[in-house]
């Protein structure tokens, strides 16, 4: 009996600790996106790092207060060692932009290993297919952080803050959607787990932006990087513009992998929406047959 008291007080402390964890990431993204916006790259290496570290130290307490394996705490160890790299090369960067390129590259490759090393120990093949998608998305990101190393610009600014998001919606997702108590909402968010749908969802966005990088550097027709976002908009949305197109093989195979990928996700949300609306349903006439 006092073993399970302990337990449970041990598990309801980590639960707490984690939910600071992930307000105090959330304000240091909303820091990070508001000094982007001012163009305060200074201080954007500063919450880079800060927005980094706060994922170590999730992944410390999940080592600490929750059973592992042996090839998840490799797993851990291993990825919490590259972001520490790459919260370390973010502090030092300030204005220096190939470090702060070095810097996200490290973030996101040590999410893709992360992603990759769990495919390795994936039973469920819905979530195998969820670190692949996801593995996918992350390589594309690092593709476009190459293709940008030589630039002057700030394009990195903003795939280090896609890169951030994704990190503390998929570390955090688990831990803060069942919290949620209201039927409605409740059942929603089932749905919306059971199908992937905000996995899928996270990595359209993380895809438009990676692809945009990259169609600005090999697009002759796209000028800049709000023109390539405007570009991978219309393709998913299939209204198709004709204001910009592409005309390189990278460029044509990026629309075509972006078309695909638009289908899928409207798809999906349109099941999510039926089921949803099918739920509610069911229970109401499950409720009016029990008052009967």
């Amino acid at each position: 009996m006092g073993t399970q008291k302990s337990k449970n007080t041990k598990f309801n402390f980590f639960i707490i600790v984690n939910y600071a964890l992930s307000i105090l990431t959330m304000v240091l993204v909303l820091i990070l996106t508001g000094r982007m916006m001012r163009n305060d790259y200074e201080t954007v290496s500063l919450f880079l790092g800060l927005s980094i570290l706060s994922e170590v130290v999730f992944q410390i307490m999940v080592l600490l207060f929750l059973k592992k394996t042996k090839k998840d705490r490799l797993r851990i160890g291993l990825v919490s060692l590259i972001f520490i790299a790459a919260a370390v090369v973010a502090f030092i960067s300030a204005n220096n932009n190939v470090l702060f390129y070095i810097s996200t590259f490290l973030l996101i490759f040590g999410m893709a290993c992360n992603q990759l090393l769990l495919i390795l120990t994936e039973n469920n093949k819905k979530e195998m297919l969820t670190h692949i998608l996801l593995s996918i998305t992350l390589i594309g990101l690092g593709v476009a952080i190459l293709v940008n190393i030589n630039s002057n610009g700030n394009e990195a600014h903003y795939i280090s803050l896609v890169a951030v998001i994704i990190l503390l919606f998929n570390s955090l997702k688990k831990l803060v959607f069942p919290s949620f108590r209201i039927e409605k909402v409740r059942l929603l968010i089932d749905i919306l787990i059971k199908t992937h749908t905000l996995d899928v969802l996270i990595c359209l966005l993380a895809f438009i932006i990676a692809f945009s990088f990259i169609l600005t550097n090999v697009e002759t027709n796209i000028a800049n990087f709000w023109d390539a976002m405007w570009y991978c908009f219309a393709v998913i949305t299939t209204i198709g513009f004709g204001d910009f197109y592409a005309t390189s093989l990278i460029g044509r195979v990026l629309t075509v992998i972006l078309g695909i990928y638009g289908i899928v996700v409207v798809a999906i949300l349109t099941s999510v929406v039926v089921n949803f609306y099918n739920e509610i349903s069911n229970k109401d006439r499950k409720r009016e047959i029990d008052d009967v």
